[in-house]
């Protein structure tokens, strides 16, 4: 063979590729039948469901992120909630007194609401007087 085309043989090399392949025995004929069989048998034991998770938690990457996985969502499930106001820092020591009204600011707000409402109602009364 030449260093350039590996398919181009001498015709001294031709001729002893020829003896060595007239030399040999042929190969014999597959037993395909049994070849499926074995086949058959290696595929429906990979798709048993206990090898598949046998093989699954045999791997140390899953296990761990699943541990990880586990253990982040408990950790956010069981995080106490903390509630605080919608309202700046209280720098002001009379603000800071208050500062339990200014917690509850929302329902305040809605006390407030209701005020404007009575005004709102009574607004008839105090046109008449006005008079």
């Amino acid at each position: 063979m030449s260093s350039g085309r590996h398919d181009d043989l001498t015709p001294d090399d031709r001729d002893l590729l020829a003896r060595a392949a007239a030399g040999s025995p042929a190969p014999p004929e597959p037993r395909w039948g049994d070849y499926r069989a074995q086949l058959r048998t290696r595929l429906d034991a990979r798709r048993s469901l206990g090898t598949r998770v046998r093989r699954w938690w045999a791997r140390p990457a899953p296990i761990a992120l699943s541990f990880g996985l586990a253990t982040a969502l408990l950790l956010f499930a069981l995080q106490p909630v903390e509630r605080r106001p919608d309202v700046p820092a209280v720098e002001d020591p009379l603000l800071a007194t208050r500062l339990e009204m200014l917690e509850h600011y929302r329902v305040v707000e809605r006390l407030d609401l209701l005020e404007d409402l009575d005004v709102i109602r009574q607004l008839d009364l105090v046109s008449l007087r006005g008079r």
